[in-house]
């Protein structure tokens, strides 16, 4: 079984690889069709964190986990 893990920034690439994974860079915030395609199963485990405002929880914690 191959993991990937979705990343925003090229610097978080390695971590990814250290864990065991593939990093593959996209932003919940745009289209993720080519990060997420020929996957089996996806685990949403973003959020847009407690400092920001109602405009990104919307776009990261609702339409990103669509």
């Amino acid at each position: 079984m191959n993991v990937y893990g979705m990343i925003r920034k090229e610097e978080q690439a390695q971590t990814i690889k250290e864990l065991g994974g593939h990093p593959i860079l996209a932003d919940l915030e745009g289209n993720v069709d080519k990060a997420v395609d020929n996957m089996e199963a996806i685990i949403f485990a973003a959020g847009s964190g407690p400092k920001t405002g109602p405009d990104k929880t919307t776009a990261v914690d609702k339409n990103g986990a669509i």
